[in-house]
């Protein structure tokens, strides 16, 4: 690869002033060995110089070198396609990618396909490295594993799909899958996922209830199963399912993963610390997912130096998480303070804490609330099914959480926009019905506040309703906005 970097050195092709200055920042970054901001500044460059593939070269070689695998190959596929097909070297890159990720078939057709196109090219001979390493492997038997190289590959392709939140996508691919390989209960697993996120619980529920019959005792089954009963507020299943999973001792480290990140979206800490921190003690380093869930199990159950060591990799990865640390929330917010809040402030807090199983409010805190935060604190208490227009509300919130990472401060706007209408709605007797309704109404007008080009359509066919719906909707809770 390092010839490759030399290669792109070499070939700056003049830009747009600001284009050309952030490919030159980028690529002085990216000398100093900051891969992660260099990828930025030359992302900025890349759109505004979107036709220029050089840019997109450096950016796929640059997250190559970062383990990115997969994310490098759809960028040089764009650019072999779209941008530039006469980019012959592309094959090349691909290959070295496809090898890292243990797809060989791909690997050894993406080698072929350049030392046919340039037999004498700059990477001619290590490309030829790579073919004799491919074809020793094949020797060795990985013949038969090249058969299951097409199997990998959807999977990893309805995993990006899952991530960008394409769940229609997501489901063709992954139904391809199943069908295909009917015993791979991995592709289930994920496509249980992309029901729940597009809110067909009931689909979703069938296909994990499949899986289990079938492969009794799949963990990461039985740990979809907990999230999705703790998200629908199914309380007694959820405690019996609890039961169950704490019994569990996996061996697999992936296993053992999924246990202990389940476990602290559950907001069971100590457990979540216990599986989470015996991965770190073996060596294990995870991604910055891992590193964010030790962390937060590791606060809640009073680990104060393991969550702080844990949290410095997470933003080491994820500089953007800055200010969601997991002490940041109970050493700042006290009575005193939420006392200067607004309703809608403390009903959003109200629903973040009981998502986490966490809650930093006192006995008294409940006594400066206003009439609407008091009913809605009382239904968050009460283990009884109700149905008045707080919970409907509430519900509204929950159908929001399938779609939205209450994580992410970028989406945590479209939630405190959603109890801005919650408190003042109530105020005036709005009764909130009809909830996937107004789950796409609010999601529409947060994101058109945002400059979003997603139609009313596409948004009422995420939700699983009419683009006239919508409309209405959106005309009624439009009155209690600012």
């Amino acid at each position: 690869m390092k010839k490759g970097s030399d290669h792109q050195k070499g070939k700056l092709v003049p830009f747009t002033q600001t284009g050309e200055s952030l490919y030159k920042r980028g690529m002085a970054i990216y000398q100093k060995g900051q891969l992660e901001k260099a990828v930025k500044y030359l992302g900025k460059a890349a759109e505004l110089e979107p036709e220029e593939p050089m840019i997109a070269l450096q950016i796929a070689m640059i997250e190559t070198e970062l383990g990115h695998f997969q994310e490098s190959n759809e960028r040089l596929k764009h650019i072999s396609e779209l941008t530039d097909p006469s980019m012959t070297e592309i094959h090349y890159f691909m290959a070295n990618n496809y090898a890292h990720l243990g797809l060989f078939q791909e690997a050894y057709r993406h080698v072929n396909t350049y030392l046919q196109s340039q037999p004498d090219g700059e990477f001619s001979e290590d490309a030829e490295d790579l073919l004799e390493l491919l074809e020793f492997e094949d020797e060795d038997g990985f013949e038969e594993g090249f058969e299951q190289d097409d199997l990998i590959i959807h999977q990893e392709k309805a995993g990006k799909l899952l991530a960008d939140g394409k769940f229609e996508e997501a489901i063709k691919v992954l139904e391809e899958v199943v069908e295909r390989y009917p015993d791979y209960w991995s592709a289930y697993n994920n496509l249980a996922l992309a029901y729940f996120y597009q809110g067909d619980t009931e689909q979703a529920s069938a296909i994990l209830t499949e899986v289990l019959n079938k492969n009794p005792g799949n963990l990461h089954a039985l740990c979809n199963l907990a999230v999705f009963y703790h998200y629908q507020g199914r309380t007694k299943e959820l405690e019996a399912l609890v039961k169950a999973l704490e019994t569990v001792r996996p061996f697999l480290i992936e296993h053992r993963f999924k246990l202990g990140a389940t476990f602290a979206l559950l907001g069971k800490h100590e457990q979540a610390y216990g599986w989470l921190k015996s991965l770190a003690k073996r060596g294990f380093e995870g991604d910055s997912g891992f590193h964010y869930w030790l962390s937060h199990s590791a606060w809640h159950s009073g680990h104060k130096k393991a969550a702080e060591d844990a949290w410095k990799r997470v933003i080491e990865e994820q500089p953007d998480k800055a200010g969601q640390e997991p002490w940041n929330r109970a050493t700042t917010r006290n009575d005193e303070k939420l006392k200067t809040f607004y309703p809608e402030e403390r009903m959003f807090i109200l629903f973040k804490d009981i998502q986490e199983s966490a809650s930093f409010l006192t006995e008294e805190a409940p006594e400066y609330f206003t009439e609407v935060e008091k009913a809605y604190y009382q239904m968050l208490q009460s283990d009884e099914p109700q149905d008045t227009p707080i919970s409907r509300a509430h519900l509204v919130a929950c159908e929001l959480l399938k779609h939205f990472d209450l994580h992410e401060k970028s989406h945590q706007g479209l939630f405190y926009m959603w109890f801005h209408i919650v408190y003042h709605g109530s105020v005036h007797g709005y009764t909130f019905q009809n909830v996937e309704a107004l789950a796409a109404a609010v999601e529409y007008l947060w994101r058109k506040v945002r400059g979003s080009k997603l139609t009313q359509k596409e948004i009422a066919v995420k939700h699983g309703i009419s683009a006239g719906t919508l409309a209405r909707y959106k005309r009624e809770i439009e009155l209690y906005l600012p």
